[in-house]
């Protein structure tokens, strides 16, 4: 899968996404997030109700699921959606 095949696999996952879809994923991948969708370990990061996330915190992070993944996990961003994909079960070619 190239960029040009990505942009629709990325709108289509992010037309699912929520805050609560986003901790379920982030759960799976091994982050403990709370009720009120704050990361455990870190409680000045959250998740809002559309799925972004941001630290209020040192770190300064903002973006969404696939800005986060990639910088977590080192990938490109054609990787993080991928990653994302999969999480959710998502097919893709």
């Amino acid at each position: 899968m190239n960029n040009n095949n990505i942009k629709p696999l990325k709108d289509s996952i992010k037309s699912q996404l929520d805050g609560k879809t986003v901790a379920t994923i982030l759960s799976f991948i091994g982050y403990e997030i709370t009720r009120d969708l704050k990361f455990q370990n870190n409680k000045s990061m959250s998740i809002s109700k559309k799925g972004y996330i941001k630290d209020f915190g040192s770190t300064g992070f903002s973006g969404d699921i696939f800005d986060f993944i990639q910088k977590e996990k080192n990938i490109s961003f054609v990787e993080s959606v991928k990653y994302v994909a999969d999480c959710l079960g998502v097919k893709y070619e």
